[in-house]
């Protein structure tokens, strides 16, 4: 899914240049980030960097309490969650006017959701992978963020849509439309941002800024 990104790439990084140049530094948010080392209820979650988009692991346990009637994945140990485009996410291979389409008129979305039992830097070895350790509440709230994203049929039930791109996945169908200056990137973003992380959600296109804020400033 990465050979029709080279447009994407170029028109991101003139915005993220631009918009950079115009916003501050974002810091965090103190009742949530940065979590008390000394609690023993803090969170570790994982962001999974694909070459296009990025995927936030959450511990399975300790997020399905928060993401009500999400009864699918039982038995794992791991989540992993994106957001995307409702075409583009779900064919593989991909093509160049799919792209396109994708960045310029706004579309359907649909989130991924992959389950696993490894230990995520384990389970993604050729990925980039960056944990990130939150505090309990700092949890909730992102977890909150990324639930309210799915879009839930008239008996309060995530709507299933097809099979997933790897391991044990599906797709479902998603809140919000996609466009350039509302990618898979941004929805990321926003997520990991609810956390308190200091996390400048404005000057974020693409999976290696969101990587690069990550290792500058978690704790």
């Amino acid at each position: 899914m990465e050979c029709n990104c080279y447009l994407y790439n170029i028109l991101a990084s003139l915005i993220v240049f631009s918009v950079t140049l115009l916003t501050g530094c974002t810091k965090p948010i103190s009742e949530f980030y940065p979590p008390d080392p000394g609690r023993t209820d803090n969170k570790t979650v994982y962001v999974v960097n694909h070459g296009i988009h990025t995927g936030i692991v959450v511990p399975k346990q300790d997020a399905v309490y928060y993401m009500h009637s999400f009864n699918d994945f039982k038995h794992a140990r791991y989540l992993e969650i994106g957001w995307g485009d409702e075409t583009y996410y779900q064919t593989d291979p991909n093509t160049l006017w799919m792209g396109v389409r994708a960045l310029f008129w706004p579309t359907d979305s649909v989130i991924h959701v992959a389950a696993f039992q490894t230990d995520p830097v384990t389970y993604f070895h050729n990925k980039e992978v960056v944990p990130l350790k939150l505090s309990q509440a700092g949890f909730t709230r992102m977890v909150k963020v990324i639930y309210d994203s799915f879009a839930l049929n008239q008996q309060g039930q995530p709507i299933k849509l097809g099979k997933g791109l790897y391991g044990t996945s599906k797709f479902y169908r998603a809140k919000g439309s996609f466009h350039l200056f509302n990618n898979c990137n941004v929805w990321s973003a926003k997520a990991i941002r609810s956390s308190g992380f200091p996390l400048n959600i404005f000057s974020v296109f693409t999976s290696d800024n969101i990587m690069y804020q990550l290792k500058e400033h978690k704790n």
